[in-house]
């Protein structure tokens, strides 16, 4: 289905247009000996109100590993939240996301350069602008986050300027996120320096798959189970962990 502009949307926020609405799919949560390797589910709503920003808010489930089925890796973000039986909620955060500006890309921007503005280099044909963001983010954990980066096409980059928490909060020194259009999916990583490591290492990843129709029984989690197996979002929320 071909992707139509969100009604009222403001016209700051046509770069980041092909980002809104809402997004169901897989990833996998690590972080050393800290985090064990897990599949999980992921949800990620892109919404707006009429003013120049986005609201993004995530939601993450760890998964019941004994009803849900093995995961294919390369399967669409859709498809393999079908197979997934979500338990409990992991981490759920909140952000806006501000763009603040526009500039055409040159050789002090080579570094962010996407493989689509090197085919219109190559080509002759013109560059797709560089948009500047800014962006808050906070999560019922205890940390408040402020986020700079950029979106140019369908590939948004953004790192934190300051990361803020509560006196009781895991300590957080740094996190960065990227955010890509693959294949129709919504594809995103995230990198931190956490648990008193100093080293910005590997987080979370997921592979999302646009939603059309919320009611539309193929698109929850579980569909694809049988229907004893089959399992909404846990409503009690877990202790978010970062």
């Amino acid at each position: 289905m071909a992707f139509t502009l969100p009604d009222d949307l403001a016209p700051e926020l046509y770069p980041l247009a092909w980002l809104a609405g809402t997004w169901r799919g897989y990833g996998i949560l690590t972080y050393g000996e800290t985090v064990p390797e897990q599949a999980v589910y992921q949800e990620m709503t892109f919404d707006h109100d009429g003013g120049p920003y986005l609201r993004q808010t995530t939601t993450i489930w760890t998964v019941d590993a004994t009803r849900s089925k093995n995961l294919d890796f390369e399967m669409p973000g859709l498809q393999g939240a079908s197979l997934l039986a979500p338990a409990q909620i992991w981490s759920t955060e909140t952000t806006y996301w501000r763009p603040v500006g526009q500039e055409q890309p040159d050789g002090a921007d080579a570094a962010e350069t996407t493989e689509a503005t090197a085919d219109a280099e190559n080509s002759g044909g013109p560059l797709t602008p560089v948009t500047r963001l800014e962006l808050v983010s906070a999560d019922p954990a205890g940390h408040v986050a402020v986020w700079e980066g950029w979106i140019q096409g369908p590939r948004a980059q953004v790192g934190t300027q300051a990361v803020g928490r509560a006196r009781t909060a895991v300590p957080v020194e740094e996190m960065t996120r990227m955010f890509g259009l693959v294949g129709g999916d919504l594809m995103w990583t995230q990198d931190m320096a956490a648990f008193g490591q100093s080293e910005v290492t590997t987080y979370a990843s997921g592979r999302l798959g646009r939603v059309d129709d919320l009611d539309d029984p193929a698109a929850q989690p579980g569909s694809a189970l049988d229907p004893v197996d089959a399992a909404e979002p846990a409503s009690d929320d877990a202790e978010p962990t970062v």
